[in-house]
């Protein structure tokens, strides 16, 4: 029997862990994995799927792919209904006697986790088991739904790796799991619904993160719910991690509040090799008790702080609509987020999802959401429809400027002048409405225009204005087209100053000491320079200055110049 498990994935970068360790835990030779994405043609997929001639094809289904996977599920049953359809993952999972009901096309599902499961399934299939046998399956026996109690928990160290030495994973992120299951009870999230934390042991975890270090896989995302709620544990993995070497990042789900000494130890010098996503999601405590979090808020606040001064690079992320929260309380929960200046920021929006607490108690809540995956919320009793909209044009907005770093002393000029960072960004909101600009796709050099067209809508210093884009711009490494406030014209009477200044070894070594050694041509190609008429360095001060820009490997250095 011919079987293909099938992932649809987000985007081409990303790998589906779940298929990849289904068929290592299964290990049978007659199993076959294809990704696609939610961006491919699924005609073509569909074509992709028929030609590979399958007896059992089982889709990965997640809140992100799921209307994708039932169109390819009902045609390819149209075309070959002798092949047998099988569902699994969390979007099925919890409504899979409904799935049965209303989709024909579909013959099993597999609820929760699925490893053991489907290798059950197979055996039935092949006539070696009976239906009843097999642990969490939904299915139709005579004219009945069945759906089978769930078995016990897959021992995660007897999942075989489920990368191969063959895969060409170079220009993609990698998935991999330490644990399962975790300890909080989050009322929005899934996995408060599996407490019972498991995890792999650390023998089994330093040889799986040694192949991706060995073949220098660009980053690594760990899919542990809460990677650090063992922080004892987590700072043995770190300690693998620094000790096995190489470039490959890693990026972690961290709860800040479990932060201690300890764990920021075991931090030093792997700085660069680690990235964090820490869920805050409000500051309202009310808000935070009612989705069973901790209440004492400024704890979070506390350990990103921590993080932040360790030097990790942070993602830290927000969830508008929660129970309690209004329009007011959370945007003071954006501001208390921003004056943390983490790396990125994630404004999400609450999304209901099947099984979670929040979902059954959304009437209780006057939730209303969107019938269609991912569920996500329409309005509430506490944030209105044009609330929530209004924080959508500001995701976007922070997106497009925050996280890109491209706009970094702009906005924090910016910023100052209002009474606080929300503001700043529900202003930007309504004028980038009233301009008609938040459906459109921009280009880097129209961000920069339109940043500064807003600072003059809002009465500001233009010279000075027009200096921090042009800063900005040359920070970021002035390619592409130069925005239209930007004057590079004059800079060029600076080259020979320029060249002459960074031939003197002295004054290199003391801007940028990782130019030391670089052969001419190359340190020229990371070298910029622009003329302002303010002192950008220090105090903004109305003064000529020069600037020299370097661009290093992990960051650009800048040096003032006097002209």
């Amino acid at each position: 029997m011919k079987i293909l498990l099938v992932g649809i994935n987000a985007k081409y970068i990303h790998t589906n862990l779940a298929i990849r360790n289904i068929a290592a835990f299964c290990g049978s030779k007659d199993i076959e994995i294809f990704e696609g994405t939610i961006n491919d043609n699924m005609d073509d997929i569909l074509d992709e799927i028929v030609l590979r001639q399958p007896d059992l094809v089982g889709f990965s289904c997640y809140i992100w792919n799921v209307e994708h996977v039932r169109y390819l599920a009902e045609n390819l049953k149209k075309v070959k209904p002798e092949i047998l359809v099988v569902l699994g993952g969390p979007e099925v999972s919890y409504d899979a006697g409904e799935i049965l009901k209303k989709e024909e096309y579909v013959d099993f599902v597999v609820v929760g986790e699925g490893e053991f499961s489907f290798k059950k399934l197979i055996d039935a299939v092949l006539g070696r088991v009976s239906l009843e046998e097999v642990p969490g399956l939904a299915y139709r026996s005579d004219g009945e739904i069945r759906i089978n109690e769930r078995g016990p928990y897959v021992p995660l160290d007897e999942i075989p790796f489920s990368y191969s030495e063959s895969e060409d994973l170079k220009n993609r992120i990698v998935y991999y799991e330490t644990s399962r299951g975790c300890p909080f009870r989050c009322a929005f999230c899934l996995s408060s619904i599996d407490s019972a934390v498991r995890f792999a042991s650390l023998e089994k975890v330093e040889k799986d993160l040694a192949f991706f270090v060995r073949k220098n896989i660009p980053l690594v995302k760990l899919v542990d719910r809460s990677f650090n709620c063992n922080s004892e544990r987590a700072a043995e993995i770190l300690k693998i991690v620094n000790r096995l070497g190489g470039d490959t990042v890693f990026h972690c789900e961290v709860n800040p509040e479990l932060v201690d000494d300890r764990f920021l130890t075991v931090l030093k010098g792997m700085e660069k090799r680690l990235r964090f996503e820490v869920g805050i999601q409000t500051t309202n405590s009310e808000s935070l008790k009612e989705i069973s979090r901790n209440p004492d808020y400024q704890k979070a606040l506390k350990g990103i702080q921590l993080l932040k001064k360790a030097g990790i690079k942070l993602h830290v992320d927000l969830i508008a609509g929660l129970p309690y929260d209004d329009f007011e309380s959370f945007s003071c929960a954006f501001d208390e987020v921003y004056r943390l200046e983490p790396d990125e920021i994630q404004l999400g929006f609450l999304k209901l999802l099947k099984g979670t607490i929040l979902r059954k108690k959304a009437k209780e809540y006057g939730i209303v959401y969107r019938s269609r995956a991912p569920y996500e919320i329409l309005y509430s009793r506490w944030m209105g429809y044009e609330e929530l909209s209004a924080l959508k044009g500001i995701s976007k907005l922070i997106d497009k400027y925050y996280n890109s770093g491209h706009f970094k002393f702009t906005l924090g000029y910016l910023v100052k002048t209002f009474r606080r960072p929300f503001d700043l960004y529900y202003e930007m909101y309504h004028w980038w409405r009233k301009k008609g600009l938040l459906r459109r796709e921009l280009s880097q050099k129209s961000l920069y225009d339109c940043l500064g067209d807003f600072a003059k809508y809002q009465g500001l210093e233009d010279d000075l204005v027009k200096d921090l884009i042009k800063f900005d711009f040359l920070h970021a490494g002035g390619r592409g087209s130069v925005p239209d406030c930007v004057d590079i014209k004059g800079d060029l009477k600076l080259k020979d100053k320029v060249k002459s200044i960074i031939s003197d070894r002295r004054w290199l070594e003391q801007a940028f000491p990782e130019a030391i050694g670089l052969p001419w041509k190359e340190l020229w190609k990371k070298i910029a320079y622009g003329i302002f008429s303010h002192d950008l360095t220090s105090d903004f001060v109305k003064r000529k200055t020069g600037i020299i820009f370097f661009y290093g490997k992990e960051k650009t250095s800048f040096a003032k110049i006097e002209i």
